[in-house]
């Protein structure tokens, strides 16, 4: 495993866990860009400036972990939604023909994500989405150069 992808996935699982244990929603989300100075490589998809770009690809590890912890329920599905309304969106733009892997491991996580909008929430969805997150990080470090 390399140390940037360990590093957003111990970032990503970190934030699930901490946001599992608070019990105080904030009211107001700041509204910010995931990487606000992050340039692509030449030859980078554009998939790689829309995630850094995004508002809501953020939002998945407190909105899950508000929806484990089982408050702000209606909150976390709608920023759930949001995020992978825009994650779709971007894999989709993929040329079929470039980065299959990436586009592979993107529909994973749009398919993981749909699973935690469901009226159940079970150790398995939440795994399912760790583990395509885990995937889809893998392949966009190589093909995106995002800092570590």
């Amino acid at each position: 495993m390399n140390s940037g992808r360990s590093v957003l996935l111990g970032l990503l699982t970190a934030l699930v866990c901490l946001s599992a244990c608070s019990a105080d929603p904030s009211p107001e989300r700041e509204t910010r860009a995931a990487l606000p100075d992050y340039a692509p490589p030449a030859g980078a998809p554009s998939l790689c400036a829309g995630l850094a770009g995004s508002t809501h690809f953020l939002d998945i590890p407190a909105a899950m972990g508000e929806l484990t912890a089982g408050i702000g329920g209606v909150d976390g599905r709608s920023r759930l939604a949001a995020a992978r309304g825009e994650l779709r969106g971007l894999v989709a733009e993929l040329p079929a023909d470039e980065h299959p892997e990436l586009r592979a491991a993107g529909d994973r996580v749009v398919a993981a994500l749909l699973e935690l909008l469901g009226p159940t929430l079970t150790d398995d969805t939440r795994t399912a989405v760790l583990s395509s997150m885990d995937d889809f990080v893998a392949e966009l470090q190589p093909a995106c150069g995002f800092p570590a």
